[in-house]
C-alpha cells in the first residue's frame, strides 16, 4: 500500500503530518492487501489566521478492485477531524470489504452414505 500525506496552510505541519501518518496506517494496516493507495489531504480552508470550522481532512483509497472510497470531515481542530475521518474510513473499508466476500452457505451439500453406495 502506497500511503501520501499532503499538508496545506496548517501551524506545525510537521507534527501534524506524524499524527495523520500514525492514525492512517493504524486504521487501514488490517486492511493493506485490499488497498492499492491512499492519499490524504489536510489543509486550513481560511487560512491560518482566521478561526472557526475550516479545517479539512479528505483521504481517497483506490483499492485493488478498481473502486475508490472517499472520506472528507470538517472541524475546528484538526486532530479530532483525523480522528473521526480515520475511523469512518476503517468503518466503510471494512464494510465494502465484508460485501465482497459473501459465502455460499447452501453451495456445500453434506456427504450422504446412501447416494456413495448406489
Amino acid at each position: 500500500m502506497q500511503m501520501q500525506i499532503h499538508v496545506k496552510g496548517l501551524p506545525r505541519s510537521a507534527r501534524v503530518r506524524r499524527f495523520a501518518s500514525h492514525k492512517l496506517i493504524a486504521s487501514l494496516t488490517p486492511f493493506s492487501h485490499a488497498i492499492e493507495t491512499a492519499s490524504m489531504h489536510l489543509g486550513d480552508i481560511n487560512g491560518p489566521e482566521r478561526g472557526g470550522v475550516d479545517k479539512l481532512c479528505r483521504v481517497v483509497l483506490k483499492m485493488r478492485n478498481s473502486s475508490v472510497v472517499v472520506i472528507e470531515d470538517l472541524g475546528s481542530d484538526i486532530a479530532k477531524v483525523i480522528e473521526r475521518v480515520t475511523d469512518r474510513l476503517q468503518q466503510s473499508v471494512s464494510r465494502q470489504l465484508r460485501r465482497l466476500v459473501k459465502v455460499d452457505r447452501n453451495g456445500m451439500r453434506p456427504y450422504t452414505f446412501a447416494a456413495a453406495g448406489a
